[in-house]
């Protein structure tokens, strides 16, 4: 795995010198972006943290020593190289003192001396982990013993206070170690996380890392709660000064760890501080709401149930409006108004943000919709689309609204291909020639030029006549018949993806890759996972 590199400069020429300074992929890196001062630094690794960050010092609105202590302090394990210039030793003894890693003079940089520095960082950072590795190691015998001798221990408490029945869950709790601060953490496991690892649940590997993650922070437990979904309870000695802030501290901590260390994506959802036994089911409650913003913001998002946006009211997400508006789109066959259509419902709900069972239902209604209207000019026209799930069941395995935006977008896009395939015979005899010729030579030349010559027609003219015969124009279609020929290649073979470009007439794999990521909205690789099967 690559280590991500962030850079931070006030000067636009010493950003673009070092980023072109090295090949950063070749020798294990990845940069990831820059800005030109602390304050936009900070709001980039919200988005993403760098594994390595290379600053500046002297910046304006947030200087450089200013950013490694807030860096410090949020992203512990992100590792810091100061970029100094000749008169800047006072600040740069400073910021070793606040334990940056190292620093280089920026107006004498070569690029083998910034090489061997970032290694140098690098091996610190997979020592670091070896170590992480190493006490979670240590986590698992605690585990084994915990409960032993009839007596339940914290997690299976905490689990009994959950499963109880409302009202009696202070009796549950009557052995678990609180304060008079306390909150419940939601995580969510994203992805398949069941396979075991040399004999271990996953699961409990990450149990282990969240417990070290936590003690650094404050006192608490964790509890596998259920598939894909760990349960916390945070306790504090004395209430910190800003609770929210403390806990949403804690919970991107707890999230940058997980990606770092166990290379899971993982969202959290916090409740509000309480203080009482009896409040701990509706903390879940609270949390699990929380929780479900990463449907909406995408994984890795840590929300507390105290900044939650009110819940959309007003006009429903998807109106008997709405469904007319559908069905008539498709009546007509216009591609365009179908998307149109569905991606004003999504953009709804995603305005909403409402439970995820209540954007699952009026998804599940826009499938049952377009799938009832398609059925009724041509059944076959979605066939070869569920050969692993089910459409229904590939949509509500679908983890965030702008991948299911995308979906809708995928299966809009397959069912007008193939409502143009079956219509070709509507088309005048040179087209529809035409159009047999491209299936035909999908690998061959299917340049303007050639075409033009197996209708024998002029260029402009052709291109005029393909567009209002077929409402797409030319190269667009070809793009659009090599696409869905690679789709069909993806799903149903190994083939490597350059592989699959030559045999669908594309030379150069990276062209083919955008043309791909554009017409189906996401990329060959992405395309291909969405239909392997799912590790048991």
């Amino acid at each position: 795995m690559s280590l991500k590199v962030m850079l931070v400069d006030d000067e636009i020429l010493v950003r673009l010198g070092i980023k072109s300074l090295i090949d950063w992929e070749e020798h294990g890196f990845r940069y990831i972006g820059d800005a030109p001062d602390g304050r936009q630094a900070l709001e980039a690794m919200e988005r993403t943290a760098p594994d390595i960050l290379l600053t500046d010092i002297v910046m304006p609105n947030m200087n450089g020593l200013e950013l490694i202590e807030a860096v410090r302090k949020r992203y512990p394990y992100t590792r810091i190289i100061v970029l100094s210039s000749h008169n800047e030793y006072d600040y740069v003894r400073t910021a070793m003192k606040m334990g940056v890693d190292d620093y280089i003079l920026k107006t004498s940089m070569k690029p083998d001396e910034l090489l061997a520095l970032l290694i140098e960082t690098a091996d610190k950072i997979t020592a670091g982990r070896r170590e992480i590795e190493r006490q979670i190691a240590l986590e698992a015998p605690q585990h084994a013993a915990e409960g032993e001798g009839g007596e339940p221990g914290k997690a299976e408490l905490l689990r009994r206070c959950l499963d109880e029945q409302p009202g009696a869950e202070t009796e549950a709790a009557a052995g678990l170690a609180m304060t008079a601060c306390n909150a419940v953490m939601a995580l969510q496991v994203h992805g398949d996380q069941t396979t075991a690892q040399k004999g271990a649940p996953p699961l409990q590997t990450l149990v282990n890392l969240l417990e070290l993650e936590l003690r650094k922070w404050t006192s608490g437990f964790v509890l596998p709660y259920r598939e894909n979904e760990i349960v916390l309870l945070t306790s504090f000695g004395e209430e910190p000064a800003n609770v929210r802030e403390e806990l949403k501290g804690i919970g991107k901590d707890l999230v940058t760890a997980a990606k770092r260390f166990l290379d899971r994506e993982v969202s959290i959802g916090i409740s509000e501080s309480f203080g009482q036994r009896g409040d701990i089911r509706n903390a879940y409650s609270q949390a699990k709401r929380a929780l479900q913003m990463y449907y909406y913001e995408g994984k890795g998002s840590v929300r507390g149930f105290g900044e939650l946006p009110p819940v959309g009211a007003g006009s429903a997400a998807f109106s008997k409006e709405d469904e007319q508006r559908l069905r008539l789109a498709v009546g007509r066959k216009d591609e365009h108004a179908i998307r149109e259509a569905v991606g004003d419902v999504i953009d709804r709900l995603q305005e909403k943000k409402g439970p995820i069972e209540s954007a699952h239902r009026v998804c599940l209604e826009l499938f049952h919709v377009l799938q009832t209207e398609w059925r009724k000019h041509e059944d076959l026209l979605l066939e070869g689309l569920e050969q692993e799930l089910p459409l229904y069941k590939q949509l509500l395995g679908i983890e965030e609204l702008t991948e299911v935006k995308s979906w809708f977008e995928w299966l809009i896009k397959v069912w007008d291909n193939r409502v143009k395939v079956l219509t070709q015979g509507s088309y005048r005899e040179e087209i529809g020639r035409l159009l047999a010729y491209i299936k035909e030579n999908i690998a061959g030349d299917l340049s303007l030029s050639r075409a033009a010559e197996v209708v024998n027609m002029n260029e402009s003219y052709l291109s005029y006549l393909f567009k209002k015969e077929t409402q797409t124009g030319y190269i667009e279609y070809v793009n659009q018949v090599r696409t869905e020929k690679a789709a069909e290649l993806l799903q149903s073979t190994n083939l490597p993806s350059y592989a699959i470009a030559e045999q669908v007439g594309y030379d150069n794999i990276n062209y083919f890759g955008r043309i791909f990521k554009k017409i189906k909205g996401v990329s060959p690789q992405q395309y291909r996972a969405q239909f392997q099967p799912r590790t048991p």
